[in-house]
């Protein structure tokens, strides 16, 4: 009985508390003071608005622990606590435990997954699938396709005449293999032995067949823009003081197109070019016949000033020429004319200075 009435006392408290904060929810009176409202944490189902004074109140437990009717609050507050220590054993049963309620599941579980065969490719990951490459129509060609069909052609025509050229030089060195025994090549097998260190134009037209019947193993040639030495001034040094040829020939051509440029403005060339033809000094806007004739004395006054040993010592003569195959100068086409010896220009004194051998004499020596 005491743990009853304990329980009574605690529900009737708990009764009390929610009656009050209801009538602290209801509007204030006129002119009353608002009051500050605490709201209790608690669910509970309004009861009866006598229903506490009329009728005993039940414990808030959801099962009752014993049996024993339940008595009115009043009495339950006026006995002791101590007291419910006399409650009888055998009056209080136990309540029967009801087993736990099954409770299905709201969403089923999928069954699982079934065991894979690790050793082999997943059945999920395919090759890429490859596209068919559809065939386009041919459409007729625009006319900068056109024009690059003729480019083809035209490189097919360079081709034919790339062909043409070592087909020629094929052929002609046969020829000169049959027009000479084995001795002929075995005099210069092992070593060089020319007689003249040439420096000529690097012009197609001037080729050495023009002024040397055979040029093989007698002419040391260097070729260069201008026929120049100081472009090519290793390869002269070489002829002149290695190979001791006792002959330096420089010459120039008609129609030279370096000679023509030097006079003019090349600003526009390519630099290696440009290098080159700052060396050749020659007046701008000279005649080309004239700047080529002087272009060749100032190389043959080069030479004498690099090589003034040799000269002096009757070991070399520095020669210039003029390879005329237009016939600038009136001796007929393709000569090769003598224009300066050892410094003279004097065509009447080169005659004589020939005649008399005098090719190791400078021009200011009587």
């Amino acid at each position: 009985m005491g743990m009853l009435g304990r329980k009574r006392r605690l529900a009737l408290c708990l009764l009390l508390l929610t009656a009050q904060a209801w009538a602290e929810e209801a509007a204030p009176a006129e002119g009353s003071q608002p009051k500050t409202v605490i709201k209790l944490p608690l669910k509970l189902k309004p009861a009866a608005p006598d229903a506490h004074k009329a009728e005993p109140a039940k414990p808030a437990a959801p099962a009752a622990e014993h049996k024993t009717e339940a008595k009115p609050a009043a009495k339950a507050e006026a006995k002791p606590e101590a007291k419910h220590a006399e409650a009888k054993p055998a009056e209080a049963k136990p309540a029967e435990a009801k087993p736990p309620e099954k409770l299905e599941p709201a969403v089923k579980m999928a069954p699982p997954p079934a065991a894979k065969n690790l050793s082999e490719p997943s059945p999920e990951v395919h090759a890429p699938v490859k596209k068919r490459r559809v065939a386009k129509p041919k459409r007729k060609a625009a006319p900068a396709e056109r024009g690059d069909a003729h480019a083809g052609a035209h490189l097919a025509s360079e081709a034919q005449q790339v062909r043409g050229v070592v087909d020629a030089i094929v052929e002609a060195n046969a020829r000169y293999m049959k027009s000479h025994d084995k001795a002929y090549f075995e005099r210069f097998a092992e070593h060089q032995s020319p007689r003249a260190t040439v420096v000529t134009c690097s012009d197609s037209r001037v080729q050495t067949n023009a002024f040397h019947a055979d040029a093989v193993n007698d002419l040391f040639m260097v070729r260069d823009i201008g026929n120049q030495l100081a472009t090519a001034e290793g390869s002269v040094e070489y002829g002149v003081r290695h190979l001791h040829t006792p002959l330096l020939i420089i010459i120039g051509h008609a129609a030279c197109g370096a000679i023509k440029a030097a006079s003019g403005d090349y600003g526009a060339l390519e630099p290696a070019i440009r290098k080159e033809l700052a060396t050749i000094d020659i007046p701008k806007g000279i005649d080309p016949t004239n700047g080529a004739l002087l272009n060749v004395n100032n190389q043959v006054e080069t030479a004498i000033m690099t090589y003034a040993g040799e000269v002096e010592a009757g070991k070399l003569a520095v020669l210039g020429a003029f390879y005329d195959f237009r016939n600038d100068l009136k001796q007929g086409y393709g000569k090769l004319v003598i224009t300066n010896l050892n410094g003279e220009t004097d065509p009447a004194k080169i005659r004589e200075m020939s005649r008399a051998g005098q090719f190791f004499k400078y021009s200011f020596m009587k």
